[in-house]
């Protein structure tokens, strides 16, 4: 095991644990993770997960040990020792760059479906997020396309999402989109997007199926390069940061296909990624400060998107903006 991967579960806020894909077995764990389960250090390290598991691990375990995708989200039952049962919520990351991976890290939330976890904290970073139609044409984007990948919107709208990809990729991202499908759950892979000018963008992307039909919501983020060695205590705190905001954006990503396609309201495609959130939530019924303790936000920054919106959007408050969701025209 590496010195990051054992340094990066001891700096988690979060119950967590890092295991050795070739031997199954837990090579590190969080302190809030012993504070779930009761156990101690010397009943976890060394141990098969799976001896926890109240079902059958997911498949998708496989598809991770092999190399052909690169995380996953799924649902247990754990049981532990002293004969109680917890139901969570996992998110499974590989760790480093190496293919097939040798660890992965595993997060688990045991918070109530309806209650943010309490690890959500926001992250500074860029993430395009958007949707396929059941013709795999990319219906709706976020603006961020044209810092990660040098497109308008406009110019990605309506185009076939596997266009983008680069040809060596499809299989991988067959496979993910194929587990997504199945587990109806977000799947992790690594691809090669299409960026302008011809040349090829290294990107994380997410992958979560849609309520209905056979399109998908994604979320993509340019690769950071991994540093050699051990790392600082902050850089290891910014590199979980942005696994656990990955984690908690890709539970969301089905709120996607509730907004409005970018061919019925084009001044979705000004609005950035987090911009995107903060209007799911709205109109869900979320209150600004319901939404800045769901995002780990300050009320302050909510309120800065919402004016944000409004400008572009050509609204001039909730209400107005919420009409023009429905294609109604109303300006309070």
């Amino acid at each position: 095991m590496t010195d990051t991967a054992e340094d990066l579960a001891a700096v988690a806020p979060v119950p967590a644990l890092v295991l050795d894909l070739p031997t199954q077995r837990i090579v590190s764990v969080s302190k809030p993770l012993l504070e779930l389960t009761g156990l101690n250090e010397d009943q976890l390290v060394g141990v098969d997960p799976r001896r926890f598991l109240v079902d059958r691990p997911t498949l998708a375990l496989p598809l991770l040990v092999t190399g052909q995708i690169d995380g996953y989200e799924a649902t247990q039952d754990l049981k532990l020792p002293d004969g109680r049962r917890e139901h969570v919520r996992i998110w499974v990351r590989a760790i480093g760059d190496e293919r097939p991976p040798r660890e992965s890290l595993i997060v688990l939330d045991d918070s109530d479906e309806d209650r943010p976890p309490q690890w959500a904290r926001p992250t500074e970073g860029l993430y395009v997020v958007g949707s396929v139609d059941d013709d795999w044409r990319i219906d709706r984007v976020t603006a961020d396309v044209q810092l990660l990948l040098g497109y308008e919107p406009s110019e990605v709208q309506g185009k076939p999402v596997l266009s983008a990809i680069h040809p060596g990729d499809l299989a991988e991202f067959l496979t993910a989109l194929g587990h997504a499908e199945r587990s109806r759950r977000s799947v992790v892979c690594r691809l090669r997007l299409r960026a302008e000018g011809g040349s090829w963008q290294w990107c994380r992307v997410c992958v979560s199926p849609l309520a209905e039909g056979t399109g998908f919501a994604f979320m993509a983020c340019a690769l950071s390069a991994h540093r050699s060695g051990t790392e600082s205590q902050v850089e290891l705190q910014e590199r979980l940061a942005r696994i656990l905001y990955e984690a908690r954006a890709a539970s969301a990503l089905s709120g996607v296909s509730e907004l409005p396609v970018l061919t019925d309201m084009p001044g979705l495609a000004q609005l950035s990624s987090r911009e995107w959130q903060v209007l799911s939530a709205l109109r869900n019924g979320s209150r600004a400060s319901d939404i800045a303790r769901r995002l780990g936000l300050a009320p302050s920054t909510v309120r800065n998107h919402l004016a944000s919106m409004y400008r572009k959007l050509g609204v001039r408050s909730q209400v107005a903006l919420l009409a023009a969701m429905q294609g109604r025209n109303r300006d309070d």
